[in-house]
């Protein structure tokens, strides 16, 4: 997506324990910036967590989702951000949560698929291993750095494939999963 993409900021309160604008529609292409300085009294992070969690008020992270670190906050870019509600929760404070809910602004239906995917270890030294459901396998895998350039490719043909990164610098990389409806994983190679 290129043009008219915004950059949306969701700041912690200077006291308590609460997100500002809580619960936000941006359009797909769109950034999210966590400004979490502003409370060093009550430091807070952001971490994107399941909906059943979410509900729970339970802080345990969403393999793949986006976090954003204690007391700084960071961007969230727009590969992480899917059409679809994202979840997510400071750890540090039961019941500080908010939403995200992603729309397509061409009203163009993007194809959807129901997924059950992990990535593991994470982080990871020499190999990783992705675990799809049925409905995926067949579909194309992207490993890409942070400036988005892709460093390796392949394709999920079992329920259970292993990568091996051992080549990749230590960093951070995305792993995207589908063509047209990407499902995207930080994962952390040390």
């Amino acid at each position: 997506m290129t043009g008219f993409c915004t950059t949306w900021t969701i700041l912690s309160v200077t006291s308590g324990d609460v997100f500002v604008s809580d619960s936000i529609t941006i359009n797909l292409g769109d950034s999210v910036n966590f400004d979490l300085s502003l409370s060093s009294a009550y430091p807070h992070d952001a971490v994107e967590v399941s909906q059943a969690t979410w509900n729970a008020n339970g802080a345990t992270p969403l393999p793949g989702g986006f976090s954003v670190p204690t007391g700084i906050g960071g961007l969230v870019l727009p590969a992480q951000l899917t059409v679809g509600v994202h979840y997510y929760v400071c750890t540090l404070h039961s019941g500080m949560k908010g939403r995200i809910f992603v729309v397509n602004p061409n009203g163009i239906n993007q194809p959807t698929f129901q997924t059950n995917i992990s990535v593991y270890p994470n982080p990871a030294t020499d190999l990783i291993t992705v675990k799809a459901s049925n409905n995926i396998l067949g579909l194309t895998f992207i490993i890409a750095d942070q400036t988005g350039r892709q460093v390796m490719t392949g394709k999920l043909n079992d329920e259970t494939t292993s990568v091996n990164i051992s080549e990749l610098a230590t960093g951070i990389y995305l792993f995207q999963v589908g063509e047209l409806s990407k499902q995207t994983f930080k994962v952390v190679k040390k």
